[in-house]
């Protein structure tokens, strides 16, 4: 999704449906677009800037690095978030550092309004005809805990949150907050475990997917353990509600292609094979004008299956001036990996960024909270002000992230809504996310995120460091409706914060929910996102990013009898607008057979990278990624000439199973073999060329599926009373053969 390629030369923007040329800017009589074939290749132009008035508030500069040894600052009283002598920063501790608040006039200030009371954490939303009581002011006049979650703090960290260096004292939540918890109902209570575990599934489920597709090729029969294929469940001319990620998070395709530069071992945890969709970059369809999406697609069939490939591309319509506040960690971990040089270089590419009447703050955590840098507006202060704030960032202390975020949010609600009207309101988070002071419940913290959205706040986090806590930034954009990415190389950094920061800091729609209207002819058969479900409720929504683009691919099982070409399909597209807060509905359609005769590019990448991310899977298992998983992948790559990713990621591959990638594998073909047994037949074996295939049966299913078989004479091993074995030659182009067996005698055909 970050990554840009220089791509020449015009082309007719039009597709052939069955033959007819259609306009992809001319919508269908009712209003619906139609999903383009034919790619966009010209150049990406940036979005202009929306004139609005400079914002007001004078610009407030904290000495926030002059030492780290005297912190006799008076307790938190509220305010907006800035430390030192008389402002506090909400009751967040009872010291600050030393440095004094040294306001710079502006020509248009003005006083600062009374920053916003703080909500105490509430039970998850439910459906309900009374509306919800209004959050209170939470008093805390003691200092200490404060932050978006009221006046309360969690429990003592879960076993499988990032270890603390120094561990904070477990305390039980207020009072009101466990009775507002008696209160919740119990099937909101169901429904978060229930989401819970299928998010701590996903892992488990990437991994017996895997296990599905990997052959076991041992010649020993005894120890040969195959997982029993199970025949999906299909829901013909179905819709399909569909998420790629609900966080919008790149972060783990850039980890996993840091680690495999780097020779660094990786964890299954940090392998999401998804977000390699979101990451890299597709042919695309450029928006119509007044059109929030496009949609490329693109298909091929092998055998029963219909691989779909759909691109679909966020507008970048006219850009709101931005109200950011930077979140910065600088806690002692980020001087590790050359974490806090990585955030210096980025912050400072993308102050270049910025246009004139983007409003910024700089907040900066570690045990305490200090805000350099407040009400910094692009045109009207003097950069250097803001420039100097970023350049003497230093790692410090501990990690109290909540009180950082309290911070952060008390700086967003403490402007008036005259003052934000019109304006692109965003906290960016930076940080390793090693929580070891204040809150380090991840599910606590991750909270507040809930709670910026609520107040149309977004948030994005970045992580850095080899250790970040993924999870936590995980959830905490999730919640907030943000994207996160991960900072390993001076390259990445260079290209988020640079051509990327518009895709990090703007959406073009919130609450957005994309489904598919499949004809009676196709139902779904696998899904390569994260969520897939015919209830809407199961699929969670997201916010899309300007300008920014995920491949939706799906392998669709097709009735008996062939595809239908003149069958319809349709991408209807279901968001709130973020410029005006409207509820909208987009559709897109197509044919199977413009699909079909559309570009396949995009279809062959991404099956190109879910074989890669088969063999990573493998190797994060304890290997065998250089087995089964390498020969499919160096198919599928094969079938991708001339990509400079595929190129970068062959390269990758080949270090790591030190294999040469420059030679070109055919993909093999598919082939059906029916048996007609007089005893029952337990599992058919297929040795082709050096490979080796097995396939159980049922007594319900007596037909053996393999794919990807190399042509030419192939030896069938029938797991009867006894193993029978025959010859077989498997045509160039697949096909099906039929194996009779009859009193313990095997005919092949």
């Amino acid at each position: 999704m970050l990554l840009l390629l220089a791509l020449t030369a015009c082309i007719d923007e039009a597709a052939i449906v069955d033959g007819e040329p259609i306009d992809m800017k001319t919508p269908t009589p009712d209003g619906a677009a139609t999903i383009a074939t034919t790619p966009d290749r010209s150049a990406p132009s940036r979005a202009p800037a929306r004139r609005m008035p400079t914002p007001t508030g004078e610009l407030v500069v904290n000495d926030c690095y002059g030492g780290f040894g005297n912190r006799a600052g008076g307790a938190g009283i509220g305010g907006l978030g800035t430390k030192g002598y008389g402002s506090g920063g909400g009751g967040i501790s009872p010291g600050a550092s030393t440095g004094r608040t040294q306001p710079r006039p502006s020509p248009m200030a003005k006083p600062r309004p009374a920053p916003a009371p703080l909500p105490a954490a509430a039970p998850p939303k439910t459906v309900s005809t009374t509306p919800p009581p209004a959050p209170s002011p939470v008093a805390n006049t003691q200092g200490g805990e404060g932050g978006l979650l009221g006046n309360t703090r969690g429990p003592s960290p879960s076993p499988d949150a990032a270890a603390p260096a120094a561990e904070a004292e477990p305390a039980v939540a207020s009072a009101p907050m466990q009775e507002e918890a008696r209160r919740a109902p119990k099937d909101e209570a169901q429904q978060r475990q229930q989401r819970e575990k299928k998010n701590d599934a996903k892992e488990a489920a990437a991994a017996d997917g895997l296990m599905d597709r990997i052959a076991t090729s041992t010649e020993d029969d005894a120890d040969r353990e195959e997982a029993k294929p199970v025949e999906p469940m299909l829901d013909w001319g179905a819709t399909v509600w569909l998420s790629n990620d609900d966080s919008m998070s790149l972060a783990s395709a850039q980890r996993v292609l840091y680690a495999l530069k780097r020779h660094v071992p990786l964890k299954t945890s940090e392998i999401r094979p998804h977000e390699l969709l979101n990451y890299f970059s597709f042919d695309t369809a450029e928006p119509a004008p007044g059109r929030v999406f496009s949609v490329l697609g693109g298909a091929e069939q092998d055998g029963e299956t219909l691989t779909v490939s759909l691109a679909v591309k966020g507008a970048t319509p006219e850009r709101e001036p931005l109200d950011l506040t930077l979140l910065v960690d600088r806690s002692c971990s980020m001087g590790a990996e050359g974490r806090m040089d990585y955030t210096r270089r980025g912050l400072q590419l993308m102050t270049e960024q910025l246009q004139d009447g983007d409003r910024l703050d700089l907040v900066l955590f570690d045990s305490d909270v200090c805000t350099p840098v407040q009400n910094f507006v692009v045109g009207r202060d003097d950069p250097s002000v803001l420039n100097d704030a970023l350049a003497r960032m230093r790692p410090n202390t501990g990690t109290n992230l909540d009180a950082g975020l309290q911070s952060a949010y008390a700086i967003q609600t403490g402007r008036d809504a005259a003052e934000v009207h019109g304006r692109n309101r965003r906290v960016l988070l930076i940080t390793d996310a090693l929580l070891n002071e204040g809150r380090v419940q991840e599910s606590l913290v991750a909270q507040v995120g809930k709670n910026l959205e609520e107040h149309d706040i977004r948030l994005s986090g970045v992580g850095v460091g080899r250790e970040f806590n993924d999870k936590m930034l995980d959830k905490l954009t999730e919640n907030g409706k943000g994207a996160y990415v991960y900072l390993g190389s001076e390259a990445v950094v260079d290209r988020v914060f640079g051509p990327g920061f518009d895709a990090l800091t703007r959406t073009v729609a919130h609450d957005v929910h994309f489904a598919l209207d499949l004809p009676d002819s196709l139902a779904m058969e696998r899904f390569y996102g994260e969520e897939a479900s015919t209830n809407k409720a199961d699929v969670q929504p997201i916010h899309y990013f300007a300008g920014t683009t995920q491949l939706f691919l799906q392998d669709l099982r097709v009735r008996p009898g062939g595809v239908v070409r003149n069958d319809p399909i349709t991408m209807r597209i279901e968001y709130t607008d973020a410029i005006t807060g409207e509820p909208e509905v987009q559709e897109l359609r197509t044919t199977v057979g413009a699909l079909l005769d559309g570009d396949p590019h995009n279809l062959r990448k991404g099956q190109a990278l879910m074989a890669f991310s088969d063999i990573v899977l493998a190797q994060s298992m304890g290997g065998g990624g250089c087995g089964a998983p390498l020969q499919a992948y160096r198919q599928r790559s094969g079938a991708v000439p001339g990509d400079a990713e595929i190129t970068y990621v062959n390269s990758l591959v080949g270090d790591l199973c030190h294999v040469e990638m420059t030679t070109v594998v055919t993909r093999g073909v598919q082939l059906k073999l029916k048996l007609d047994s007089d005893q029952p037949i337990a599992s058919v074996d297929l040795r082709c060329g050096g490979q080796h295939t097995t396939q159980r049966l049922t007594a319900a299913d007596q037909i053996a599926r393999f794919e990807d078989i190399t042509p030419g004479m192939c030896t069938v091993e029938l797991q009867g009373n006894l193993p029978m074995t025959a010859e077989v030659e498997v045509p160039e182009s697949g096909g099906d053969l039929r194996c009779m067996v009859r009193g313990g005698r095997v005919s092949c055909t």
